[in-house]
């Protein structure tokens, strides 16, 4: 969690500087992105860029935290808090840093500013959570292992998509990806102080706690 925070401030703070001129790797990778272009990963990037959208990430959050409601109330409180508060915490830090968009070839349009990558924090608060609520269901390690790869490499994906598209700096993604760990992080800690505070309740005087 401490490298994340300070990748994550060292990378805002950066690009917040004559529009992120210090990070000199940004425009070679995507002039690079846009040499190797062509139809079929084209189309396969725009697809994957779909799972960090909007109404795909708020269709599979409510979704997602109705399931793990059925099982553990801590977590889709702790679900439901996260894709409320993204979208603000999005907003506030991309104003903060005001970093400007990569211009020129763009394969989809791009609004407001571009650090942190909106589709990768979404992505994050959204299929980050897969394995947390498949543990509360799932009981061959084989099959979570499965699911945990696949949440991983979806955000991985969106990742890569967003600057393939053109729409956003290397840096705005990997900032992303490290405020979304931080985030992620932050539930567990708090799902598992919820546990430690039920099975102390339930251990003192047999008292039963609600469920978990």
């Amino acid at each position: 969690m401490p490298a994340a925070l300070v990748l994550a401030v060292v990378l805002g703070a950066l690009a917040t500087v004559r529009h992120g001129a210090p990070l000199v790797w940004d425009r070679p990778i995507t002039n690079a992105s846009v040499a190797l272009r062509g139809p079929l990963i084209d189309r396969i990037a725009l697809w994957v860029s779909r799972l960090g959208s909007t109404p795909v990430v708020l269709v599979a959050g409510v979704i997602g935290v109705i399931v793990a409601a059925r099982r553990c109330r801590a977590l889709a409180l702790v679900m439901l808090a996260t894709i409320a508060l993204r979208p603000p915490l999005e907003w506030l830090l991309k104003d903060l840093v005001a970093r400007p968009r990569p211009t020129g070839a763009r394969l989809v349009a791009g609004t407001g500013f571009s650090y942190p990558s909106g589709h990768v924090l979404a992505a994050v608060a959204t299929w980050g959570f897969v394995p947390l609520v498949a543990a509360l269901y799932i009981h061959r390690r084989w099959l979570w292992w499965t699911l945990t790869g696949l949440a991983w490499s979806a955000i991985t994906l969106v990742a890569w998509s967003r600057v393939w598209l053109g729409v956003h700096w290397t840096s705005d993604v990997v900032g992303g990806l490290a405020i979304g760990f931080l985030a992620l992080s932050a539930a567990e800690v708090v799902i598992d102080d919820r546990h430690r505070r039920t099975v102390a309740a339930c251990s003192s005087g047999g008292v039963r706690g609600p469920p978990p």
